[in-house]
C-alpha cells in the first residue's frame, strides 16, 4: 500500500518537481537562500515550458506550496523556506499562510527555525513516486 507522500508526489507538477530540485542542490550551500526571481530564472533556463515564469507568477507559487506540502509529507522541513525576496532576505506573505503564530516576529522566528532545519537535513534525489 502506497503512502500518503507517496501519492502525493506522483501528482506533482513538472513545476514543482524541477522547484524541488532546484531547493534540493541548495541545502548544502553556506548560504542556501534563493530570491524568487532568481528561481524563476533557473526555472525559465532549465525547460523551455517555463518560459513564461516569473517572480510574481501564481503558478511559481502554487508550485511552491506542491514543494512544501510534499516536505510535510514526507516528515521533512519545508524547502520553500529557502526562497526569499531580494529585499529583505525573507519569504513573502504567502509563506507565513496558516502559521499559527500572529505576531510579524514569532513569524520570522519560525522561519529561520525552519531555514536552519533545512540546512542540516537530507531529501530523497526525487519526491517519492
Amino acid at each position: 500500500m502506497r503512502s500518503s507522500a507517496a501519492a502525493n508526489s506522483q501528482s506533482m507538477s513538472p513545476l514543482a518537481a524541477a522547484v524541488y530540485e532546484i531547493l534540493r542542490g541548495r541545502t548544502s550551500a553556506a548560504d542556501p537562500r534563493i530570491t524568487y526571481a532568481e528561481l524563476a530564472m533557473l526555472l525559465r533556463d532549465r525547460k523551455a515550458a517555463f518560459g513564461h515564469i516569473t517572480h510574481r507568477s501564481a503558478e511559481l507559487y502554487a508550485a511552491l506550496c506542491e514543494v512544501g506540502m510534499a516536505c510535510r509529507e514526507l516528515e521533512l522541513p519545508p524547502l520553500p523556506a529557502l526562497v526569499v525576496r531580494a529585499d529583505t532576505r525573507r519569504p513573502g506573505d504567502a509563506y507565513y499562510a496558516g502559521m499559527p503564530w500572529k505576531h510579524r516576529g514569532e513569524r520570522i522566528a519560525a522561519w529561520r527555525r525552519d531555514l536552519e532545519d533545512v540546512k542540516v537535513r537530507r531529501y530523497p534525489r526525487r519526491p517519492p513516486s
